[in-house]
């Protein structure tokens, strides 16, 4: 959605899996036919229209929705959110208008979102609360080293803003901070991340924390319903990556086939994207508090390339690539394969 609001592609090209891949997989795809409610002893689904019985097994797939703070006065006029194809229209329409576009949140969905309005010629200014940007994949150099790159391609990032308000009469103009600042803006989008969409599994009496749990076959409490992906929680992790939700589906669909046939082990945490057009990859333990992991690492701020190793007993345990791809790759492979590089460490962020 991030490419169709900058004008990269059609809304054709932005959907993925059109009606005629459904039909192949011999599929039935209902759309606007929300489910409210699964009634677990009957085996009932129960949608806004229709309900549907006896099924044999069931996935609960339903990902994230927005967090959205209390902010006061979200309900103004050019408030926006963005998570579905509508919202991303939406957005595209009003920066066609716009003097100035503000998005609370330096996630990666906030800084994409800057990106892509730059790109079609708006004015973006990225706020976040906190000191660092993207902490979940960078440490406070790799931090700095990517405002570097968003500086320089005109992207202002305001850094400990605690927004608290949204300023204007029916109509948002602005945002105030929790010490009463004010920066001026006739578009907001609130980009401050995601929670687990857990409704239906609520509604439906099945067992939530932070996600809907799961045990290591993706069932959830109920007998015969499974879940899985960005909705889903195991032994108390959620991760909010593509990765994650392709491995805890993969178990869920073996195991509604056949129960008991895969075992879910978890997977290492890790990233490979690209952030407004630069390269980022993070895997692993990335910022270790304890002495016994080593740290080595590689900087060049006139390049804009960051690379960190995070080693203990001389296997590597994690690692942060910023600027390269043939680095990530390199890196990404030692931590997978888990070999002594006490002998490469002179070697270890060579570009070869």
């Amino acid at each position: 959605m991030i490419d169709f609001v900058a004008d990269k592609r059609t809304i054709e090209e932005t959907i993925r899996y059109h009606r005629d891949w459904y039909e192949e997989q011999n599929a039935n795809l209902m759309t606007s036919k929300p489910v409210l409610q699964i009634e677990t002893d009957s085996k009932t689904v129960i949608t806004t229209t229709t309900t549907h019985s006896n099924y044999d097994s069931l996935l609960i797939a339903v990902g994230c929705i927005p967090f959205i703070p209390p902010f006061e006065g979200l309900s103004k006029q050019n408030v926006h959110v963005i998570r579905t194809l509508d919202d991303a229209l939406d957005i595209r329409e009003a920066v066609r208008k716009s003097r100035r576009e503000i998005i609370v949140g330096g996630g990666i969905l906030g800084i994409e979102l800057a990106a892509a309005i730059k790109a079609v010629g708006g004015n973006p200014i990225i706020v976040t609360n906190i000191d660092t940007l993207l902490p979940q994949q960078l440490d406070k150099m790799g931090s700095q080293i990517l405002l570097g790159h968003l500086a320089k391609m005109g992207l202002t990032v305001l850094r400990n803003f605690s927004c608290v308000r949204i300023s204007g009469n029916d109509t948002a103009d602005g945002i105030v901070s929790d010490a009463g600042d004010k920066i001026d803006g006739d578009l907001i989008v609130i980009a401050t991340g995601v929670r687990s969409n857990i409704q239906i599994a609520k509604n439906s009496g099945i067992n939530v924390n932070r996600g809907i749990l799961a045990d290591d076959y993706m069932q959830t409490s109920a007998s015969g319903i499974f879940a899985a992906g960005d909705c889903m929680e195991w032994k108390g992790k959620w991760i909010g990556i593509i990765p994650w939700a392709t491995a805890t589906a993969r178990v869920a669909a073996r195991n509604m086939l056949n129960f008991g046939s895969m075992r879910f082990e978890g997977i290492t945490s890790s990233n490979t994207l690209q952030v407004a057009g630069i390269d980022l990859s993070s895997i692993g333990e990335i910022d270790p508090k304890s002495p016994d992991y080593e740290t080595l690492f590689s900087v060049d701020e006139n390049k804009g390339t960051y690379y960190k190793a995070v080693i203990k007993d001389n296997i590597i345990v994690g690692a942060i690539s910023l600027g390269s791809r043939k680095v990530a790759m390199k890196l990404r492979g030692l931590v997978n394969q888990k070999v002594d590089i006490s002998e490469i460490k002179q070697s270890l962020f060579d570009n070869d």
